[in-house]
């Protein structure tokens, strides 16, 4: 997140935000449940909503969860052998 633009990491708090709060994560989501509550069907219904919603704001929403999840495993050392890759070349040898 540290990367993004102030306006996008300003957005992405805006959707966490609206995630963390049970009244609008319910209404807009359809889990009312808090989320380590949450079924996986649920979660995967809602995902699925959203990514192919109608709703540009909806689909973007979805995108960024997306893109910050994947962003977040990819980064992530550990997970780097699961696809093959040995990590960065080291410089200056």
């Amino acid at each position: 997140m540290a990367q993004l633009s102030p306006a996008a990491q300003r957005e992405v708090g805006e959707l966490l935000s609206l995630l963390t709060l049970a009244p609008t994560r319910g209404l807009a989501t359809g889990v009312w449940s808090d989320w380590a509550e949450a079924s996986v069907q649920d979660v995967t219904a809602f995902l699925e909503r959203w990514r192919h919603s109608r709703i540009g704001l909806l689909q973007s929403g979805y995108h960024a969860l997306h893109d910050l999840v994947l962003g977040a495993w990819y980064a992530d050392p550990q997970s780097w052998p699961s696809i093959g890759y040995a990590g960065p070349p080291a410089l200056g040898r």
